[in-house]
């Protein structure tokens, strides 16, 4: 049995190196399945156990990575909330703030806008401070653009190009098409590339990608149009301006009265988040830890243990060795002397 993350790590490292050398090929479905026949149903049953163990160490130590990273958010949230109130309390029958406790209070707030929390690559916490779950992906990035409103009602039709990286999409705009309808067209095109794009509250057109597109974003969007919302012809790169949140930490103010008193509330709201979400991951990592123990004891099944397994992910991004440990038992499953290699 596999104690610890180094021990399967070590595993996998012999699987990618011994596999090779030994020059396996992928067997056809007939071939594994004769493979697997020949294997005996306790040896199939150790392996399958021992699957689901090394992936429950990973799952453990991944919300491990994940509690301390929210107990150190809360911390310094904890800290910027006692700063505001100090702020706050001491300029009491003053106009002005203390400039050395706005400075502080800025300093904390860095310090958890640049916090980052992963396992392996794998972040387990957004920029909103949320915790990263199958169900709760990373929260998207919203941006605006600087120089060209694309919702603008114009007398013709417009093709519009737009190009981010190596992916391109093209989406037309209709003459006197309402901004309701023209948005919806810019979302159907943006779709295959995992954007999104919405109207706010006050009329604007919003934009929405992920962490790497946004990336990619901050040096601009290149758009080609026909002359109504952009010049005929030429390629032009487009300014982006991001719209923050109100549970990103960046977009709290402390310059004002006003400003530390919206911020307090968003401190509090975002604290009681936290902890709500480090309550949850502590129940399920307490659950998954009984389960390995009584598995490791051959006092429990296998399938209790990938039901708790199933809980857990809910909770956490899955695994990111959940796929190579699946390859691992798919190279195990060609022959008995293969599978003494491969685990020895």
């Amino acid at each position: 049995m596999l104690n610890g993350i180094s021990d399967s790590l070590n595993v996998q490292q012999r699987s990618q190196t011994v596999a090779p050398s030994a020059g396996i090929q992928q067997p056809p479905k007939e071939q594994t399945k004769a493979n697997v026949a020949s294997i005996p149903s306790h040896r199939l049953e150790s392996y399958n156990r021992w699957a689901k163990v090394t992936q429950g160490q990973h799952k453990i130590s991944a919300s491990q990575v994940a509690e301390q990273g929210l107990l150190q958010v809360q911390s310094l949230l904890k800290q910027l909330q006692g700063q505001s109130q100090q702020s706050l309390s001491s300029s009491l029958g003053s106009s002005n703030l203390d400039s050395e406790q706005i400075n502080r209070s800025l300093q904390i707030q860095q310090k958890l806008a640049q916090l980052e929390v992963s396992y392996q690559g794998k972040p387990l916490v957004d920029h909103q401070l949320n915790l990263i779950s199958s169900q709760r992906p990373a929260a998207k990035y919203s941006f605006s653009l600087k120089s060209v409103d694309l919702a603008a009602v114009k007398p013709r039709d417009e093709l519009i190009n737009m190009q981010l990286g190596n992916e391109s999409v093209r989406v037309l705009l209709p003459a006197n098409a309402q901004p309701a309808e023209l948005v919806s067209r810019l979302n159907s095109a943006l779709k295959p590339l995992d954007m999104q794009v919405l109207r706010s509250n006050e009329g604007r057109v919003i934009f929405k990608s992920n962490k790497q597109q946004w990336q990619q974003l901050q040096a601009g969007l290149l758009m080609i149009g026909q002359g109504q919302r952009l010049p005929a012809g030429d390629v032009r790169t487009i300014k982006v301006s991001e719209e923050l949140n109100w549970q990103d930490p960046r977009e709290w103010r402390f310059n004002s009265h006003a400003d530390l008193k919206q911020t307090m509330a968003k401190i509090a709201k975002t604290r009681h988040k936290v902890e709500s979400q480090l309550q949850e991951l502590n129940s399920g990592k307490q659950q998954l830890q009984q389960q390995l123990h009584r598995v490791n004891q051959r006092k429990d099944t296998v399938l209790e243990l990938e039901s708790t397994l199933t809980q857990v992910t809910s909770l956490m991004q899955s695994s990111p060795f959940s796929l190579q440990v699946t390859s691992l038992m798919a190279q195990a499953n060609l022959s008995r002397p293969q599978v003494s290699a491969l685990l020895s």
